[in-house]
């Protein structure tokens, strides 16, 4: 149990740390590759040389200045206050209550004083204006209220309130008090001509007892000027990359001084924490996201030793070149070589995430470029495509046509939505074009020494073992030729449904070759190779019979893995049957059972060992398998005939959940029902017969 253990845990740790190396490995490469070019200058220092911004960035001392000046111009925040609006109204109403108890007063002591003057009640009331409203009114404006008629006064009193509720419903500062108060006398001039007299009394009442009823908000101006700072620093300066911040010669500002800072310019030459802290953190992010991905498609993903480290090598190959390639070009960028090699080992899905896992390392180093992200994500993608499906001989000029066109494409895009310039136009197509050929061309001229190294299903690969001289197919000839003809017509039926559902043809056809390999370990034990009517079954106990058949996908594995057969014709041979049961000997036991008065047996027990297809490519062999296995033991001679049955074993395959995880879709089973059909109509055509 312990030896077990170690078998397993041994590879498994050497996975770990394989990946746990490279990890380090990009940490100290994009480290390296993120250094900037440090310059040793203090504030006064003289340039020897242009400084261009490497990067677009915040100018951080321009925004600050701006957001200063904003705070200190915002205006001030005034608010009307309703307490000094009833405190001018109330003013107004004790006003002419003072002018009323004057009056009363000069009126009763005229009658033992008649010599009493006007000018002395007007004095009286100035007096106690001053003394109870605080405030001053020469006695001149006020002797027309002593002298008015008794009808006059309360027409007074009341406009006089009146205009001063009035001018309260408004916001009136200390700028537009008079004018405000002047419109209402003007327009009372108008209104009540017959008493214009007194408007100059009024007035002057209105200027003494009425104040401006706005005050200044505290609170309100601070968060103005706050605002405006803000505002400022929500929409900062930016200089553009490639923008020049120091000229030969030129002094070092403040202001050029903290430029260079903030783009880490200045530095000792000192290791440098804060970037490798940055580094660190970022690959991290990285990594976790890539194990999260991997964990979750390992049960897909089977990957022999020699493929696992040869990916690694080539996943950081581009990352290292990144290095020296982006002091040529920030667009000079070689990760679509990883894509080529990882897409044709792991297939079109695996190859788009890992490529972009492998180009967001590189992205730092290229001081993260918008335009180097717009393209490489577009040419990962169509590069993933033809890589994940080379299996015609065209595909390798595909493989560098079609991605090359597709980034000088969306190079140009970018360009163009830029509004860059001729040069700039030309530059990063020719770039575009250098990187995609460079790196497709290495992919494709590798591939070869990739294949010798890997055991992986490259159509290399498969096309060498599809040869009849292969050792397994000449056993299978030799020892099991009734096997090795039913192999032949499978390859046949699962190529033309693999071409018919887009699924990877090259591989169904040389899978089908090797699907019953298992079955030279006892081959006169399966029908098809029993030439002398001797069935050996006959004689055997229908548990050991059933023993022998099913075991021939478990017997498979075993002998395509001693081969070194490729990890997806290995995963077919487990499983193109499923975990079906041969219904020939469970209805044998069934009737054993039932002529001896037992229960039938439990059906678990004469299933087969294997998984059911985890893939289109597995679930079409398995469909052609059992095709041509019933229209063979069917003795079918028609086309019709083969198609009625066809759909039986589908329908049967559906409901015993045998295609449940394949990924087929009702369109491609039907497509696949077609394809068989069409190549029986060629094997059940009729024939001219010919003379004795």
């Amino acid at each position: 149990m312990n030896t077990d253990k170690k078998k397993v845990g041994k590879p498994l740790l050497h996975h770990i740390l394989s990946l746990a190396l490279a990890a380090l490995s990009v940490v100290a490469i994009v480290y390296y590759g993120s250094l900037p070019v440090s310059y040793d200058y203090k504030i006064g220092s003289i340039a020897v040389s242009d400084i261009y911004a490497p990067r677009t960035f915040t100018d951080t001392f321009e925004t600050e200045r701006k957001a200063i000046i904003a705070r200190e111009n915002a205006e001030d925040i005034f608010v009307k206050s309703q307490t000094v609006s009833d405190e001018n109204i109330s003013r107004t109403k004790q006003f002419f209550e003072l002018a009323d108890q004057v009056r009363t007063d000069l009126m009763r002591e005229r009658v033992t004083n008649p010599q009493l003057s006007s000018s002395e009640g007007a004095n009286r009331l100035a007096k106690k204006v001053s003394q109870t409203l605080k405030k001053e009114i020469p006695a001149a404006k006020l002797l027309s209220f002593i002298d008015m008629s008794s009808t006059a006064f309360p027409f007074i009193r009341d406009k006089s309130v009146s205009m001063a509720q009035l001018l309260m419903t408004e916001e009136i500062g200390q700028d537009d008090l008079s004018s405000k108060i002047q419109v209402q006398i003007s327009s009372f001039k108008q209104t009540s001509p017959s008493y214009s007299s007194y408007a100059d009394s009024m007035s002057a009442v209105l200027h003494a007892v009425i104040e401006p009823n706005i005050i200044y908000d505290e609170t309100a101006s601070a968060d103005a000027a706050q605002n405006a700072y803000n505002s400022v620093m929500n929409d900062p300066v930016t200089i553009d990359k490639g923008s020049r911040l120091v000229e030969s010669g030129s002094k070092i500002d403040e202001h050029i001084y903290r430029n260079l800072v903030d783009l880490e310019l200045i530095r000792d030459n000192k290791f440098d924490l804060v970037i490798l802290l940055k580094v660190l953190l970022y690959v991290a992010v990285l990594v976790i996201c890539g194990l999260f991905y991997l964990n979750s498609e390992v049960k897909r993903l089977s990957v022999d030793n020699p493929v696992f480290y040869m990916l690694i090598i080539t996943f950081l190959v581009p990352i290292a070149a990144s290095i020296y390639l982006t002091r040529l070009s920030s667009l000079f960028c070689i990760v679509v070589f990883f894509t080529a090699v990882s897409s044709t080992y792991l297939g079109t899905h695996n190859g788009i995430i890992l490529s972009l896992l492998n180009f967001m390392l590189i992205w730092p180093v290229h001081n993260f470029d918008t335009q180097l992200l717009f393209v490489n994500i577009i040419v990962i993608v169509f590069c993933a495509i033809f890589a994940g499906k080379s299996a015609r001989i065209s595909s390798n000029a595909s493989l560098i046509l079609y991605p090359t066109l597709a980034a000088i494409t969306a190079s140009l895009c970018y360009g163009f939505l830029n509004g860059a310039t001729r040069d700039e136009f030309i530059s990063s197509g020719v770039f575009a074009l250098i990187s995609c050929i460079a790196s497709l061309v290495a992919a494709v001229g590798l591939s070869p020494i990739y294949d010798l190294l890997s055991n992986a299903a490259s159509p290399v690969k498969l096309i060498s073992l599809s040869q009849p001289g292969q050792h397994l197919l000449k056993r299978l000839f030799m020892e099991a030729s009734g096997t090795y003809s039913h192999v032949m017509m499978v390859a046949n039926l699962a190529d033309a449904a693999a071409e018919a559902i887009g699924a990877d043809a090259l591989l169904c056809k040389v899978a089908s070759y090797y699907h019953d390999i298992g079955k030279l370990e006892a081959p006169m034990y399966f029908t098809e190779n029993q030439t002398d009517g001797i069935n050996p079954h006959d004689a055997l106990p229908v548990m050991d019979s059933v023993k022998i058949i099913t075991a021939h996908t478990e017997d498979g594995v075993k002998l395509a893995k001693k081969e070194h057969l490729p990890s997806a014709i290995i995963k077919i041979i487990d499983e193109h049957h499923g975990n079906s049961v041969p219904a020939y000997f469970y209805y044998k036991a069934c009737e054993e059972a039932k002529a001896k008065g037992l229960e039938p047996p439990d059906i678990n027990n004469f299933r087969y060992k294997g998984h059911i297809p985890s893939s289109r490519e597995s679930a079409v062999v398995m469909l052609a398998d059992t095709t041509e296995a019933a229209v063979r033991s069917k003795k079918i001679t028609t086309a019709d005939g083969a198609e009625e049955l066809i759909r039986v074993l589908v329908k049967d395959k559906i409901d015993h959940d045998q295609l449940s995880n394949s990924g087929l879709s009702f369109d491609d089973i039907e497509n696949i029902i077609r394809s068989f059909r069409q190549i029986y109509e060629g094997m059940f055509h009729e024939r001219i017969k010919y003379p004795s």
